[in-house]
C-alpha cells in the first residue's frame, strides 16, 4: 500500500499528529512530500530494527541478515545502488512498541479504520475508495483488471470501473474476514484478542504508518507480525485482493536518513495457513525460500524508498510490479532487470512515487 493514501485520508479529518517532530525538522516541514534522496556514489547505509511477536513464526538474527543481504544484492542488480548491511539488527517486542504507540494516536484516528473484527465495515465506502485509487493509478484500467482478474472471488459483470471495484471489494471482504477465524499454532486467531496479551492493534496498517511518522530510528523495519486491515482510504487493488494483507510500505519518517523508512512483514512468507497457501498458488515455502522471497519484497520496497519508484503494472519483468496476490515464487521467476530499466516506464522513473509528509 502506498503512503499517499494515508496522507489523503488523515488530511480529510484534519489530524495534526506529532507537530513537535515536524517543528524540530525544518527540512521536512517546508515540503509536502519527502525529497528524493541524494545517494552519493549510489551507496547507502541503513539501520534495521526487528519488531517481534512471539505468536508468529520466529526468525534468528542470522536469518534476518539473510533477508537484508538478499535485498541488497537485488537493489544493486536492479537499481545499481550499493546497500551497506548493518552489523547488528536490534530486536524489540511488538507489545512494548504498540503499548506506547496507542497512547500517542491522534483524536478520531480510529474513524479511518474499518472494524472488520466486529463485521462493522461500510463496504460501499470501501468500494468508492477503490474507484478513486483505480482512477488515480498511472496504469490503465485494463492493466489493473488483467492483473487482478484471475484472483477475484467473483468475476465482474463487465469491464467498467464500477463493476470491477465491486468485485474487488467483494474479494477484499471475503478474504479479510477469514483472518479472524483462521488460527495459529497456539489455537487463537491470526487476527483477534488473545488471552494473556494486550488487545493491541498490531494488525492495523495505519499504526505502522504512525510508527514511522513518530520517528522510529531506522530506515528498515522488519516484523513477523501479520498485518491486514481495511481503511476508508483509496486502497490499492493488489492489497484488496489479498484480503487486506500489506506486505510492506514506505512512510514519512523524520528520523530516517532518507526522509522515509520501509517497514515489511515476514508473516506471509512464513505462515502456512490454508488461505495463505491458496494465495501462494498452493505452495508451501521452505524456510530458505521464505527468506529469499522476503528479500525480494524488501528490494521492491527499497525501490520505493531510495528512488521513489511506482508500480509498472504491465511489465512482469519489473521488480517494482507487485506480486500477484502472495505468489512470490511465481513473481520472482519473472524478474529481469535487463527488461525493466530505470526510466523504461513512467512508474520506473525516479520520483514517480510521492511520499507525503503528514
Amino acid at each position: 500500500m502506498m503512503s499517499a493514501t494515508v496522507a489523503r485520508a488523515i488530511g480529510l479529518i484534519c489530524i495534526c499528529l506529532a507537530a513537535c517532530i515536524i517543528a524540530s525538522a525544518p527540512a521536512f516541514a517546508a515540503a509536502k512530500t519527502v525529497r528524493l534522496p541524494f545517494l552519493p556514489n549510489k551507496t547507502v547505509s541503513s539501520r534495521v530494527i526487528y519488531i517481534e511477536n512471539p505468536r508468529f513464526p520466529q526468525v534468528t538474527k542470522a536469518e534476518l541478515a539473510t533477508v537484508v543481504l538478499t535485498a541488497a544484492d537485488l537493489v544493486h542488480e536492479h537499481f545499481g545502488i550499493t546497500l551497506r548491511v548493518p552489523d547488528t539488527i536490534k530486536t524489540v517486542d511488538s507489545e512494548k512498541i504498540f503499548a506506547d504507540l496507542v497512547t500517542k494516536t491522534p483524536k478520531h484516528f480510529d474513524r479511518v479504520m474499518g472494524d472488520f473484527k466486529k463485521d462493522a465495515v461500510d463496504w460501499s465506502k470501501v468500494k468508492d475508495m477503490l474507484i478513486k485509487q483505480i482512477q488515480a493509478a498511472k496504469g490503465s484500467l485494463g492493466d489493473q483488471i488483467a492483473f487482478a482478474k484471475p484472483y477475484l472471488v467473483k468475476q465482474p459483470t463487465s469491464n467498467d470501473i464500477k463493476a470491477f471495484a465491486e468485485s474487488v471489494a467483494g474479494t477484499f471482504r471475503t478474504r479479510l474476514s477469514y483472518w479472524t477465524k483462521a488460527k495459529l499454532a497456539d489455537g487463537y486467531p491470526i487476527i483477534g484478542k488473545v488471552p494473556g496479551r494486550e488487545d493491541l492493534p498490531l494488525n492495523e496498517y495505519l499504526y505502522w504508518a504512525l510508527m514511522a511518522k513518530l520517528g522510529i530510528e531506522a530506515e528498515i523495519v522488519l516484523t513477523n507480525q501479520f498485518i491486514a486491515s481495511v481503511e476508508y482510504i483509496p486502497a490499492p487493488v493488489h492489497t484488496a485482493i489479498r484480503g487486506g494483507i500489506i506486505g510492506g510500505s514506505s512512510e514519512f519518517n523524520p528520523a530516517s536518513r532518507f526522509g522515509a523508512s520501509v517497514w515489511m512483514t515476514l508473516a506471509p512468507f512464513l505462515i502456512n495457513d490454508e488461505q495463505v497457501r491458496k494465495l501462494r498458488n498452493g505452495k508451501i515455502y521452505s524456510k530458505e525460500d521464505a527468506l529469499k522471497y522476503a528479500g525480494v519484497l524488501l528490494a521492491h520496497e527499497l525501490g520505493h524508498l531510495l528512488l521513489h519508484l511506482g508500480h509498472p503494472w504491465s511489465n512482469e519483468a519489473c521488480i517494482m510490479r507487485p506480486a500477484e496476490v502472495l505468489d512470490f515464487a511465481g513473481w520472482e521467476k519473472k524478474l529481469n532487470p535487463q527488461k525493466c530499466n530505470i526510466g523504461s516506464d513512467p512508474e520506473m522513473t525516479p520520483g514517480s512515487l510521492r511520499i507525503p509528509i503528514w
